[in-house]
């Protein structure tokens, strides 16, 4: 009897682990923020003795802990460095060059947006945000669009969404007359915009969450109604669609 309660306690404490195995493997995926490093002086030594340029002079650093307690820097000069904690300190697992461009004009710009995106519990992805702007009389906007890209453990970048709209805000002049700006109220531009938000779902699915807003101004002859909309998109990042399913208004690249 006493033998059989023993197998019968092993049988339950097998099953307790077991269920905080998947429990801990089931945790719910998250997208994390690169922030201003928190690291001792010993620490940040023994990363700049792996990755000299984040060393160099003008350089800053980003950091962040995934949940296997991986450090993860994204610098200012776009390195991204992955260490793994050892009972020596951090070691160096893989690192990646991030290549942006820039117009000479500096109406287009591209930054690697500050968040560390999971694909699944092991496998992560940056955005790199395309920014412009431009001005019209009495106008302007500014855009931003979104390239997302895994981080192979080859040290290289698998793009897997392309040119996706991020944000954009925008000013349209709507007066022109002594009358026009009498009737504005104050108000002499049409102005409209749009936010994302993305949540993981599960492994290979994200939820994008569209929202746009449509300021009208008394004195237009756009002939629109001002209103605010949303839209959720399930996106399978197996098989992504080439464009997000919005209305073509929420679309704005900027002018051709």
């Amino acid at each position: 009897m006493i033998k059989n309660k023993t197998i019968f306690g092993y049988v339950m404490l097998a099953g307790i682990l077991g269920c905080l195995a998947t429990s801990a493997f089931a945790a719910p995926l998250q997208i994390q923020e690169f922030k201003k490093v928190q690291l001792s002086q010993i620490e940040q030594d023994q990363l700049c003795k792996q990755v000299k340029d984040l060393c160099q002079k003008g350089v800053q650093w980003r950091s962040l802990k995934t949940p296997d307690q991986n450090l993860w820097i994204l610098s200012n000069r776009n390195d991204i460095a992955q260490f793994k904690p050892t009972a020596m300190g951090f070691k160096l697992v893989r690192q990646w060059d991030i290549v942006t461009v820039a117009s000479e004009e500096g109406n287009h710009k591209q930054y690697v947006f500050p968040k560390l995106f999971p694909l699944t519990q092991q496998r992560y992805a940056i955005a790199i945000i395309d920014q412009f702007s431009e001005m019209y009389s009495g106008g302007g906007a500014n855009i931003e669009r979104a390239s997302f890209y895994e981080l192979e453990g080859s040290g290289n970048e698998r793009p897997f969404i392309k040119n996706y709209p991020f944000s954009f805000s925008r000013m349209i002049r709507a007066c022109f007359s002594e009358q026009d700006y009498e009737r504005s109220k104050g108000k002499c531009h049409d102005e409209d915009g749009l936010s994302l938000d993305i949540r993981p779902l599960k492994p290979m699915l994200w939820r994008f969450r569209y929202r746009y807003r449509l300021d009208v101004s008394p004195a237009s002859d756009s002939n629109e109604k001002s209103y605010q909309g949303s839209r959720n998109l399930n996106i399978d990042l197996n098989k992504v669609p080439k464009y997000p399913n919005i209305p073509v208004t929420w679309n704005y690249a900027g002018q051709e």
